[in-house]
């Protein structure tokens, strides 16, 4: 009992002087068991004395224990990526600067003509069509379905405003909500996407798109998994 006394005593004034802390119980009986001694403490406080520079005038006794920790710098970081997207533009700023907004006397079809003939040489080489269609076409479809649709030529066949039916023109600008197109009368159109059919040509080849499952912005719909039934027909 005496012996399991003085070592608490003892644990409890290294407690108080964190210089000359002792080790855990687990790893004390180790090492009694490995034959490792104790470093006396005239040892610690010579090499503490060689280690410091000559200049520190206070005494061993009066260091500190300081505990290093990374909270500051967690919310500097924070505080960082916070700022950087406070540069980004939200919506109500978009719309007060015009960011997207498009000029109908400057916006004339013949201008995107040629983007019309680039993009159906990118879908020449994403969809990769073979004469005759094979009967399978699910690969096709969800490639139509994950395709940029800007300077295709879109054909309203079908949609909720049988106004919008029967417009066609070149998508100059797609959100995630509507197709903006230019006509042939260098009109710019807007086209709401859900519960309207659009259709395009290639190759000979009509493929008709439901508007409803492109409500994505162009980027995300990469990411996004879709069912390949009645969402895009040849």
């Amino acid at each position: 009992m005496g012996k399991a006394k003085n070592k608490k005593d003892q644990r409890k004034e290294e407690s108080k002087n964190p210089l000359f802390k002792g080790l855990p119980p687990a790893i004390e009986k180790l090492s009694e068991r490995i034959g490792l001694r104790k470093v006396p403490e005239s040892y610690i406080k010579k090499f503490i004395k060689d280690v410091l520079p000559s200049t520190n005038t206070y005494a061993l006794d009066e260091l500190k224990h300081y505990v290093f920790s990374f909270d500051k710098y967690k919310k500097r970081r924070t505080a960082i990526a916070r700022k950087k997207r406070k540069t980004l533009l939200n919506a109500s700023e978009q719309r007060r600067l015009a960011t997207y907004k498009l000029d109908p006397t400057t916006t004339k079809f013949h201008t995107f003509v040629p983007i019309h003939e680039l993009w159906k040489q990118y879908m020449h080489s994403m969809l990769q069509l073979k004469d005759p269609l094979p009967s399978d076409l699910s690969n096709t479809y969800q490639k139509l379905l994950k395709a940029d649709y800007h300077g295709c030529m879109l054909v309203v066949v079908s949609s909720n405003c049988p106004n919008y039916v029967g417009k066609s023109g070149i998508v100059i600008q797609e959100t995630k909500n509507v197709f903006k197109l230019v006509s042939k009368e260098d009109k710019i159109k807007t086209i709401p996407k859900k519960g309207t059919v659009f259709c395009f040509e290639l190759d000979g080849n009509v493929f008709k798109i439901y508007g409803g499952n492109f409500c994505y912005v162009p980027y995300e719909r990469i990411r996004v998994k879709f069912k390949t039934k009645n969402l895009v027909e040849p």
